[in-house]
């Protein structure tokens, strides 16, 4: 197929599918006032920018962050421009919580509920999307469909009812961690505690289904994988991760950040079991871009996804997190063609195309939200 007609399929793909991403930290930017959602937002370049004073005590140092990822975070990444570009039907934007935050968690968490309700309110290009017919509706109409999650339940305090008034302000996907160990469950980076769920985290799981709130594995430490995937017949998803590592178990693709990021161990012969589990279960995982080299890197990704999980159990997980761990070829959400371009090059069809966009994240709302 030649260049034209590439382009071509590429842009006919993206009128006809629903796209869907599965994770962005965009809240914390916007909560913290260093962006407008309305504008394209340009960060100063990471060679030439001067850190202000102190950001080596946050919490971020610990995953190996240089002080321009800590301040910016994913500024620059995600914004209604960028969104417009790619065609984004539809985007999880996520409460998360650093260290800094838990000593006021609820409030620190509903603050960043607010900005996310404030910024639709005040930009018609925005929809609240709390049901799959918002989202279909806001595809129509042409605008970004928003819808609140949790990455780690810290923003309920030590209070599940705290999930009610969540879900009235939109909450409908939530995973009970993040990397560290709270009070619902031990994080992936606490796994070797092997302690799972609490029996807060199971009143917690318990809950959301009553809810219908898509449950969201990612993060939590293998044990709690297991026992959360026993308690559940609703599909799951898991909203930003990776077949493969980061980027990749090859010896010279470990230098990203010094190899200072301290991710779980995702291998093949642990997670092939846990991803087929996904797979049994009817959910979605969320193809991660931070970390990878390049638009190459995530798309052999996709493919080692496809072909332990088949094509209706795969989907978008960006979650960009600084200028440093962007892949070339995809900088920011805006890039979202370049994989669907190098899928059709490829040799990838049509409908593998589409279900990946945004198809499967539907069907599992759809079922879960029972709309």
């Amino acid at each position: 197929m030649g260049e034209d007609k590439i382009s071509q399929k590429v842009k006919e793909l993206h009128q006809r599918a629903i796209i869907i991403d599965g994770h962005s930290d965009i809240l914390i930017p916007m909560t913290e006032g260093k962006m407008n959602i309305s504008e394209k937002v340009q960060v100063p370049d990471l060679k030439t920018w001067e850190a202000p004073p102190g950001l080596d005590n946050s919490p971020l140092v610990k995953f190996g962050f240089s002080p321009h990822t800590i301040y910016f975070g994913c500024t620059g990444q995600y914004d209604i421009p960028r969104w417009q570009e790619a065609g984004i039907s539809n985007q999880l934007c996520a409460i998360y919580l650093d260290d800094s935050k838990l000593k006021y968690p609820l409030q620190a968490g509903l603050e960043m509920a607010y900005t996310f309700h404030q910024a639709i309110e005040a930009n018609e290009d925005l929809m609240l999307c709390t049901t799959a017919r918002d989202i279909r509706q806001a595809n129509k109409e042409g605008k970004i469909g928003l819808t609140l999650s949790f990455e780690g339940c810290e923003a309920l305090g030590a209070d599940i009812r705290m999930l009610d008034i969540y879900y009235k302000l939109g909450l409908r996907s939530a995973s009970l961690t993040h990397t560290r160990r709270n009070i619902y469950a031990d994080g992936c980076r606490d796994a070797e505690q092997q302690g799972g769920l609490t029996a807060l985290g199971k009143q917690l799981i318990q809950r959301m289904l009553e809810l219908n709130i898509v449950i969201d594995l990612v993060h939590i430490g293998e044990k709690g994988y297991w026992e959360i995937l026993e308690m559940v017949e609703q599909p799951v998803i898991l909203s930003h991760s990776t077949p493969t590592m980061f980027p990749s178990t090859a010896p010279d693709s470990m230098d990203l950040l010094g190899g200072k990021i301290p991710r779980p161990e995702l291998e093949m012969s642990r997670d092939k079991a846990m991803l087929e589990e996904i797979k049994k279960n009817g959910g979605v995982l969320g193809l991660i871009w931070v970390c990878h080299r390049d638009v190459d890197s995530v798309v052999r990704d996709i493919e080692t996804a496809l072909e332990v999980m088949s094509p209706d159990h795969i989907g978008l997980g960006s979650d960009h997190y600084g200028a440093e761990l962007a892949p070339k070829g995809l900088e920011d959400i805006s890039k979202v063609p370049a994989i669907t371009r190098k899928l059709v090059e490829r040799g990838h069809s049509e409908e593998v195309i589409l279900k990946f966009l945004g198809a499967n994240y539907l069907r599992v709302f759809e079922t879960v939200w029972k709309d």
